[in-house]
């Protein structure tokens, strides 16, 4: 009996290793799918298999040039009449959904990627999936989308509203690694979101964000943690304001088990690691709900305000 754990981002291969061995069975063995689309989370996920490893069979699978049109064929030599006990993803196009159709499971899984997981749900829920099957049969690919009706979610978020089975996802197999870590007093974490011209209008908008944190705040030791596609420019600028810039080369969630104590606060906008860090640290975060001017456009805005409104924890920039 076998498990397979389909993955692309860093944050997917820390749930699909706190799933492994939440349903650890000495008889099934487990598999693990790297699909990439860049060098910067592959190897960032290259280095956290140093720690997060024990995988029965590991492949990697590029996901971009003549690959992104030919990976049914140079699938095949990994996957030919296999079945599976049960398929792990942390998303529903492409490769993930080619296998679901193509290989034997008992059960498929949704596998928790931040932001993106309510989005999927979200779209599950209105039926969105549904409306296409972007099969391409010349190239051997297989995108009907109606296997995606048996999905189940392995997810932290607890107030999804969804017809899909959900098993909440404690975090108990890690935090059993990082409950006797020091909390460092009066230090306080702003995580950081790719930002700039995706949601909010500039860089000079943020950067008086984080001015007006910092003066909210200038009785903590405060630490911002870059998100990975900030540019070295930007960076500076935020140093330049106040902030200790938290490095790291692995994601957020591991790296203070690395480091060795805990911070005793965190704040983001969007980041979705407030989440996940409390569960994991035992530490309360709080999201930072701006201003409308700031964004792009309103809808941006409004996903954010999704966001915030579904948290008990929130600070409003206005009050500031």
């Amino acid at each position: 009996m076998k498990r397979l754990f389909i993955v692309r981002t860093p944050l997917q291969l820390f749930n699909a290793f706190e799933a492994k061995n939440l349903f650890f069975d000495v008889a099934v063995k487990n598999e693990l799918l790297v699909v990439y689309g860049s060098d910067t989370d592959l190897n960032i996920i290259k280095k956290m298999l140093a720690e997060f490893h024990d995988w029965d069979r590991i492949i990697f699978q590029k996901f971009y040039g003549l690959s992104k049109k030919l990976y049914a064929f140079e699938l095949k030599k990994h996957f030919s009449n296999e079945c599976y006990l049960d398929i792990f993803t942390g998303m529903i196009y492409h490769i993930p959904l080619h296998l679901m159709n193509t290989v034997s499971a008992k059960n498929y899984w949704l596998l928790d990627d931040g932001n993106e997981t309510r989005l999927i749900v979200k779209n599950l829920n209105e039926g969105k999936y549904y409306r296409k099957n972007k099969s391409k049969f010349f190239l051997g690919i297989n995108q009907n989308p109606n296997v995606l009706k048996k999905l189940r979610l392995f997810t932290l978020y607890s107030d999804l509203k969804t017809n899909h089975p959900i098993l909440l996802n404690d975090y108990r197999m890690f935090k059993q690694r990082v409950d006797f870590l020091e909390i460092r007093k009066n230090s306080c974490l702003i995580i950081g979101s790719n930002l700039i011209g995706t949601y909010l209008n500039c860089e000079n908008s943020y950067l008086d964000i984080l001015k007006k944190l910092k003066e909210k705040y200038n009785n903590l030791e405060l630490w911002y943690a870059p998100h990975r596609y900030i540019s070295e420019e930007t960076l500076k600028k935020i140093e330049q304001i106040g902030y200790l810039i938290f490095k790291y080369d692995c994601i957020l969630e591991v790296a203070q088990m690395f480091q060795g104590w805990r911070f005793e606060k965190y704040l983001s906008i969007r980041s979705t690691a407030i989440d996940t860090l409390k569960i994991l640290y035992g530490i309360n975060g709080y999201y930072i709900r701006l201003p409308k001017q700031y964004f792009v456009s309103e809808s941006k805005w409004q996903e954010c305000e999704e966001i915030w409104s579904s948290s008990d924890y929130v600070y409003d920039l206005n009050e500031f």
